[in-house]
């Protein structure tokens, strides 16, 4: 039985063996009715559901049974060995083995995570750059579905959890990897200028790189930020790295359960 790989993140990819077989499937509904299936394999789907899943912004209307019975025909060929099963209510199972992008990185997410709070930096420098390899691409972009609006949505929050895991170990790396830590959380701060993560990495990186005075200018620029947009002080973890930094001590690490 072959290996099935399963892109979700970027244009949706079916290979089997490294043939691609997603231009196999019958157009855009049969994609739009592989991606729904492969999201949501944990369930048994009704076959109504998908059938306005695959017409939206239409009104399926009388033909949409008789065509919809049509595509997935096609697309059950197309995608052997993994099997779309039942009639009424249908599941996408897959063969063991299968490789889905979007599990991989939910996995090496968790892993990193979990790496990081037991300060094993060298595996959750890997398992977080694993997780932001795939992440970094958008979610299904060729479609537009309220589902998955939602699946993307989650996947940007899951990458910037990824590359603040990420830029944490390159600081705790040192060395080298500073640089890396700085571009990550500069670009942190540029996609969320209001979520002071990003800032608080921002401002170690550029200390550990021995520019304390930019690493100021960062808590700034933080502090001017929040009080411009939300009327607010940095909160206390911001404040203590900003006396460190004053004090010309060294600078605190940041807490394991920020986001």
């Amino acid at each position: 039985m072959g290996v099935v790989r399963i892109q979700l993140h970027g244009h949706l990819t079916v290979a089997c063996d490294g043939r691609a077989v997603d231009g196999l499937l019958p157009g855009r509904r049969a994609r739009l009715l592989v991606a729904y299936l492969v999201a949501h394999r944990s369930v048994d789907v009704d076959r109504a559901t998908l059938i306005e899943e695959l017409w939206r912004p239409e009104v399926p209307g009388d033909r949409a049974p008789r065509v919809f019975d049509a595509v997935l025909s096609k697309t059950r060929a197309a995608l052997a060995p993994a099997e779309i099963r039942g009639r009424a209510r249908l599941r996408l199972v897959l063969p063991p083995g299968t490789l889905v992008d979007a599990d991989r990185a939910a996995a090496a997410l968790h892993d990193a995570e979990a790496a990081a709070g037991r300060g094993d930096w060298r595996r959750a420098w890997a398992q977080g750059l694993s997780a932001m390899f795939v992440l970094q691409r958008e979610f299904l972009p060729e479609f537009d579905a309220e589902w998955v609006l939602r699946h993307r949505a989650e996947a940007r929050l899951a990458h910037a959890r990824a590359t603040a895991c990420y830029a944490e170990a390159c600081l705790e790396i040192g060395g080298g990897e500073l640089a890396s830590a700085e571009r990550c959380a500069r670009r942190m701060v540029a996609e969320d200028p209001l979520a002071e993560r990003g800032h608080l990495l921002l401002m170690r990186a550029l200390d550990a790189r021995g520019d304390r005075a930019a690493a100021l200018s960062a808590f700034a620029r933080l502090r001017r930020t929040l009080r411009d947009e939300l009327g607010v002080p940095p909160g206390p973890e911001a404040a203590a790295l900003h006396r460190a930094l004053l004090a010309y001590g060294p600078a605190p690490a940041l807490g394991r359960d920020r986001s």
